[in-house]
């Protein structure tokens, strides 16, 4: 009887000690799930994700993207200064290198989901470990700090 107590106790600790770690890792957010290199070393091959006031300058999660052509969709665009002016956004590629400089695509830019729809920009024969985009201008500002900002409900980087 005795014995089976200690064995019970000694599991208890054990299954504690196992749950442990998993109470002091920290919360994962949505840019951590779909950032490029998630936590432990996983390349995620896609970021799905949305922006929300963002300017120029703004620059998304790092993906590793196995095979050309690298595709951004942006989905049902707006701008804090919604119809004052023909709304649309300049977007650029980006491969990050750790050794070298990175290296500057070109840009595209994006007026379909500003009607609620979708925009589209492919990048053919461009892949890279860590390709990332970055918002250049919104409603033709170019400035981080001032002008219109940019929100999409939806980002999907492939």
């Amino acid at each position: 009887m005795r014995s089976s107590l200690n064995i019970s106790k000694v599991a208890a600790v054990v299954a504690c000690a196992a749950v442990l770690p998993l109470a002091a890792a920290p919360a994962a957010s949505a840019e951590d799930a779909y950032g490029s290199k998630a936590r432990g070393g996983v390349s995620i091959q896609a970021i799905d994700s949305y922006l929300s006031g963002v300017r120029p300058g703004f620059q998304s999660s790092k993906t590793d993207i196995g095979s050309a052509p690298t595709i951004i969709d942006f989905f049902d665009c707006r701008t804090s200064d919604h119809g004052l002016v023909n709304e649309s956004t300049k977007v650029q590629l980006i491969n990050y290198n750790y050794t070298t400089p990175n290296e500057y695509w070109e840009e595209k830019t994006f007026t379909a989901c500003f009607d609620g729809g979708q925009s589209h920009g492919e990048w053919t024969g461009r892949k890279g470990d860590d390709l990332f985009f970055q918002i250049k201008a919104v409603n033709g500002t170019t400035s981080s700090g001032s002008g219109p900002t940019l929100s999409a409900s939806r980002v999907h980087m492939w």
